[in-house]
């Protein structure tokens, strides 16, 4: 579904990434996975269209769309969630849903995602009036990942859905992207929470300074040596 090679990403005269390649198979759950600053957000931001490659390659579905325009890509079907959840918080919960089906496909669809993401949801559809702004961390990452689901995304973005949440809420999150997995959805996630994504990805990539350091199997990756001690501490 998703093919990036030799990725290069300058922030003017700073190189942020370097050559850096990742593939993501339809219907999987990739994990990309770094510490702070090792360059995971600027690679789904340029994935996104936000940030604008040096060079390299981004295709979508058999299709080059390294030079495409940033509000193109999600009419393809590519929802990025992003870090902090950006979410308008003086505005309703619905209002913050509606906002994410602003495409016309979606618009046809509102009803039928609306259903969808309270199922996955059910909070949401009783604080649906509530401002967005009021509710918990939680409660706010949730809604974040509703509104990215009411694009109707072929592939879903994640930047960092646990930041800064309880490690309760954590197994909520990430119990909730199995579920949206198995509707048939392909995600790519970002994430410092090494142990968590892993157990629950297909496989993953683990960058350092902009560059591919390992890649592989999910299940053989929680065991290998240098993750274990550079990402879990052990």
């Amino acid at each position: 579904m998703l093919k990036i090679e030799n990725l290069n990403v300058n922030y003017g005269a700073f190189e942020v990434l370097h050559d850096l390649h990742l593939n993501v198979e339809e219907g999987e759950i990739v994990a990309l996975l770094g510490g702070n600053g090792a360059g995971k957000t600027t690679t789904i931001n340029t994935i996104s269209g936000v940030v604008i490659q040096k060079s390299g390659t981004i295709e979508f579905l058999g299709q080059d769309i390294s030079n495409l325009a940033t509000f193109k890509r999600p009419e393809l079907g590519i929802t990025q969630v992003p870090e902090g959840r950006k979410l308008f918080p003086k505005m309703t919960v619905m209002d913050n849903l509606l906002v994410g089906s602003y495409l016309p496909k979606c618009r046809a669809m509102r009803k039928e995602n609306l259903e969808r993401c309270f199922e996955l949801f059910p909070k949401l559809c009783e604080r649906r009036q509530q401002l967005a702004g009021s509710m918990s961390g939680g409660e706010q990452q949730m809604c974040a990942i509703a509104r990215g689901m009411m694009q109707a995304p072929k592939l879903l973005m994640l930047d960092e859905p646990s930041l800064g949440l309880a490690p309760v809420i954590v197994e909520d999150v990430f119990e909730v992207i199995q579920r949206i997995n198995k509707q048939g959805v392909t995600i790519l996630l970002v994430e410092q929470n090494v142990q968590a994504s892993l157990e629950i990805a297909n496989r993953a990539f683990v960058i350092e300074t902009g560059q591919n350091a390992l890649e592989g199997v999910a299940d053989e990756l929680i065991v290998n040596p240098m993750v274990k001690k550079a990402y879990l501490g052990l």
